[in-house]
């Protein structure tokens, strides 16, 4: 690990990745991020989502739902 920055969990259960960790990864706002565990780690990945932008907000968002449960 390159380095380690202390975060707080929110009531809500909200994180924020500190600014250096998006723009090294190249996390924009909108982006999707898969989410899982390992032992006492939680892993973040950013998501590979592709997109068809002929069609509604809805038509992809089930299919991107269905690529990431299965990534």
């Amino acid at each position: 690990m390159s380095g380690t920055t202390l975060v707080k969990v929110s009531s809500k259960g909200l994180v924020t990745l500190p600014k250096k960790i998006r723009s090294d990864l190249g996390i924009q706002d909108g982006d999707y991020l898969v989410i899982s565990s390992d032992k006492d780690q939680i892993v973040f990945k950013k998501a590979k989502i592709e997109i068809d932008y002929e069609n509604p907000d809805d038509a992809w968002k089930e299919h991107a739902r269905k690529r990431l449960m299965h990534d």
